[in-house]
């Protein structure tokens, strides 16, 4: 058998996806496993939009099941030009948008358009376990600037200027962000534009939670016109709609990087989901989407409130900050760990199977996510959540009692 190539060698595997699969196998064998790993809404889609997709099933079968353009159906795109000034208040073109199979095959493409090998491209971790592996993959090298707890995870500029070298091609990071719920300060963001321009840097946003947000606002990057240039926007389905089987995402950004991600995927995916392009149609008239928001805003931040509420009374020696949004609580589980004599990844399976927890371990979102835990709040309700709690905190006094046997 020949050789495999260096590139399968050089990724990881996610973490999220490997628990997915563990959970998956116990629930088969009729184990309860209570998630607090995925960010999978535990919300069902609107059935509005459930009824409006089963009606073009009936009438139209064929089309419903046909290709469509590369780039995306044409009401689609201008549906999203809609939602865009509509609760962004940004003008962005038919050209500027492309619709992708997910957030992630918007990060892959942006990667592959943007990136050459030797190009370097800082990512502010903790960050999503996609964005050093879509840059690996587009042959270029991933360059981390971490973002501390004690400073809300916002990024010290001081910090990113003196990573950017003459091989830097771009920054990544998501506002809200995955795994710390924080949201970019406008005064950073301003920053960060203003270096991106200095440096003459691309800068890619993973929006995927700016509707999920509890306190504070959402930092349109394309609302300045400094940034509207060199700025790719990186958009799902996936989670305030709660559309994650039906893989739809879009992205937005200058013409030219928009078309060029277009050929790409041409070659790869083809055409994106054309039933979930149907259901997201009617997902975004205002209407529906407002009332979708209100209804969910409502319960994932009660969801987050109670996980807070559970942790500072059960597992009161894990630091961590109260996520504005997103759908993540990172904790900081030092020390616990350390009196478990475990790392993160050690901790996570053996929780999930003695105790029927699944959570995320930190390691996994960069260097400084070691010894911490990423806890997803809105895949169970509240009591469902208190109780994973109280079985993690049986967990850790469990496993000391062991320990010092």
């Amino acid at each position: 058998m020949g050789k495999l190539s260096k590139l399968v060698n050089s990724l990881q595997p996610s973490p999220i996806r490997e628990m997915l699969k563990a959970v998956s196998e116990l629930k088969y064998k009729g184990i309860d496993v209570i998630q607090l790993s995925t960010g999978q809404p535990s919300l069902p889609l609107d059935e509005e939009v459930i009824e409006f997709l089963i009606s073009k099933l009936k009438e139209d079968p064929l089309t419903v099941s046909s290709y469509t353009p590369t780039g995306g159906i044409k009401q689609l795109i201008l549906k999203i030009i809609e939602d865009l000034k509509y609760f962004g208040k940004i003008e962005v073109e038919e050209n500027e948008v492309v619709i992708t199979e997910g957030a992630s095959e918007g990060l892959l493409l942006a990667s592959l358009a943007l990136f050459d090998d030797e190009d370097e491209v800082i990512i502010l971790e903790p960050s999503y376990v996609s964005y050093p592996n879509v840059v690996l993959i587009a042959g270029a090298k991933p360059i981390f600037l971490t973002q501390k707890m004690e400073n809300g995870y916002q990024p010290d500029l001081e910090e990113l200027k003196s990573k950017i070298t003459n091989k830097t091609k771009a920054i990544i990071f998501a506002t809200p962000d995955n795994p710390t719920g924080r949201i970019i300060n406008p005064q950073i963001a301003k920053g960060l534009i203003e270096i991106a321009k200095d440096h003459d840097l691309w800068i890619i946003v993973d929006e995927a939670y700016k509707h999920l947000i509890y306190e504070g606002e959402h930092i349109w990057f394309w609302r300045n016109e400094d940034a509207r240039n060199r700025t790719i926007c990186i958009n799902t389905f996936s989670k305030d709609p709660a559309m994650t089987g039906f893989r739809l995402g879009y992205a937005f950004g200058p013409k030219e990087v928009i078309s060029s991600m277009e050929r790409i995927k041409q070659y790869t995916t083809l055409c994106s989901n054309t039933p979930a392009q149907i259901a997201a149609l009617k997902y975004l008239e205002p209407r529906i989407k407002e009332r979708v928001l209100k209804y969910t805003l409502d319960i994932y931040k009660r969801r987050r409130d109670a996980l807070i509420n559970s942790m500072l009374e059960f597992i009161s020696e894990a630091r961590f900050v109260k996520p504005a949004g997103a759908m993540y609580l990172f904790a900081d589980f030092s020390k616990y760990l350390k009196n478990l004599n475990i790392d993160d990844k050690t901790f996570m399976m053996d929780l999930v199977n003695k105790k029927g927890v699944a959570v995320i371990n930190g390691s996994s979102f960069g260097p400084s996510g070691k010894n911490h835990i990423r806890i997803t709040f809105v895949g169970e309700n509240e009591n469902r959540i208190n109780k994973g709690v109280i079985l993690i905190n049986e967990y850790l006094k469990e496993g000391r009692k062991n320990d010092f046997k």
